[in-house]
C-alpha cells in the first residue's frame, strides 16, 4: 500500500493495471490487487495431471530406497542425490500412466559404476527364500574374485525392502536371501550389483541388474 501526495499531477481512482486507487481522509491510496490463482494450479490439463501423478508416484516408489540409492550412486553424489539419479531413468523410460502397475522396475537402476557386472544372473524361489546365481566372470575386465555382492529385494506395494550390502563374493556364484513366513508370501523385485573398495574412502561399483519379480 502507498499514499500519493495531494500535489500529485495525476490522481487516479479505481482499478489501474494491478492496482486500485481510492481516496481516504483526503489522500489517494494505492493498493495492489490480489493475484488471481494460476489457472493450471487449480485446474490442470489432463496432460499436466499425468506429469503431476508421475512425479508423485515415482517419488513414492523411490523414497523408501533413498539409503540404497545413495550407496549405489555414491561416486556421483557431488552432482545430485541417488534418488535424483534413479528418478530420471524411471520417470522418462519406466513410467506408463496407462499400465498397471504404472512403474516398470526394469528401468530402476539402484547403482551406477564402471565395475564389471554380473553375467547371466538368475533369481528363483527356494524353500528358504530367494536364491540368486550368476556365471563366473571374475577374471574378466576389472572384475575380481572377491568383489562383494549386493542384493536388493523391493516390495513397492508395502513400501518394504530387504537390502543386503554384503551378500557374498563374486566367485561364490550364488547367494541366498532367507525369508521368514510373512515375507515369503510376497513377491519381490530383485536387483543385483557388485562392489569393491578402491581405498578407505571410495569404492568401485557395477551397474545394477534387475532380475525380475520373484
Amino acid at each position: 500500500m502507498a499514499t500519493l501526495s495531494d500535489t500529485s499531477v495525476i490522481q487516479p481512482q479505481g482499478k489501474v493495471g494491478g492496482f486500485t486507487f481510492y481516496k481516504l481522509n483526503g489522500k489517494i491510496i494505492m493498493r495492489s490487487l490480489p493475484r488471481a490463482p494460476h489457472k493450471n494450479g487449480t485446474n490442470p490439463t489432463p496432460l499436466q495431471k499425468v506429469y503431476q501423478n508421475r512425479l508423485a508416484e515415482v517419488n513414492d516408489y523411490l523414497r523408501p530406497l533413498s539409503r540404497v540409492l545413495d550407496f549405489g550412486y555414491q561416486n556421483y553424489l557431488d552432482q545430485k542425490t541417488g534418488m535424483n539419479w534413479a528418478h530420471t531413468n524411471v520417470s522418462t523410460k519406466g513410467y506408463n500412466h496407462k499400465a498397471n502397475p504404472r512403474i516398470n522396475p526394469a528401468f530402476l537402476q539402484i547403482s551406477r559404476g564402471s565395475l564389471l557386472g554380473a553375467e547371466s544372473p538368475l533369481a528363483f524361489r527356494t524353500e528358504e527364500g530367494i536364491s540368486i546365481s550368476w556365471k563366473d566372470n571374475s577374471l574378466e575386465g576389472n572384475a575380481s574374485e572377491g568383489d562383494s555382492v549386493m542384493i536388493l529385494l523391493n516390495q513397492p506395494e508395502l513400501q518394504k525392502h530387504i537390502w543386503i550390502k554384503e551378500a557374498g563374493r563374486r566367485n561364490e556364484l550364488q547367494a541366498l536371501v532367507q525369508l521368514d513366513a510373512v515375507d515369503s508370501e510376497n513377491e519381490w523385485e530383485v536387483f543385483l550389483a557388485f562392489h569393491r573398495p578402491l581405498n578407505t574412502k571410495k569404492i568401485i561399483i557395477s551397474d545394477s541388474i534387475y532380475l525380475g519379480r520373484v
